[in-house]
């Protein structure tokens, strides 16, 4: 192996161990908590190091929800049930499924502790899984306006987003009671949803 290749690869060796660190440290501490000194201290090198690759925290964070959103997107996309009332509920277990395997990343990426400075114009990771969902409202109802898709999709993702956030900030106060069963909570909530599209 070349010297430039060694270099390469030790620079996303490290690109990468930085943003393992941070994700340590929210999994931890929460996300407020991570600031590039700590993310040097967990990786034993020094911030200067950290701001080779990254600018500041949000471009950490930054990256990390565009990690996220593209695990999201392989939950959905995996999502194939023809009926498209069905494949919408799946949508929302997805995001159930996600923010409970990955509860860091779906923190950060929808904002529960913390806001990740999104560019400008949202990235494409993010816009491809809205217009999966938006496709899967479509087909439940043709003869909606494009105005009217862009309601419902915002709807939806208040419901989805709104339940799990809520269901997360419950978990530990209800993971006892055997009547805590938020998924089954979440799927009537979209079955009613999509009840009023008929």
């Amino acid at each position: 192996m070349s010297s430039t290749h060694r270099k390469i690869r030790q620079k996303e060796s490290l690109r990468g161990g930085i943003l393992q660190a941070a994700r340590k440290i929210a999994i931890s501490e929460g996300w407020q908590s991570v600031t590039i000194r700590k993310i040097a201290d967990e990786i034993d090198y020094t911030p200067p190091i950290v701001y080779e690759h990254f600018a500041n925290k949000e471009a950490v964070f930054y990256e990390l929800a565009i990690e996220g959103f593209n695990i999201l997107r392989s939950l959905l996309e995996a999502q194939t049930h023809e009926d498209p009332s069905q494949r919408l509920v799946n949508y929302a277990m997805a995001h159930w499924q996600f923010a409970n395997e990955h509860t860091e990343l779906y923190k950060l990426m929808y904002g529960i502790e913390t806001i990740p400075s999104l560019a400008l114009e949202r990235p494409q990771e993010l816009l491809a899984i809205g217009e999966l969902i938006k496709s899967t409202i479509k087909s439940l109802a043709p003869s909606l306006q494009e105005k009217e898709v862009k309601e419902l999709f915002f709807q939806w993702m208040c419901i989805v987003n709104g339940f799990v956030t809520m269901a997360l900030i419950m978990q530990d106060k209800n993971k006892e009671q055997d009547e805590w069963e938020p998924e089954h909570f979440l799927e009537r909530a979209n079955r009613r949803f999509i009840k009023s599209l008929q």
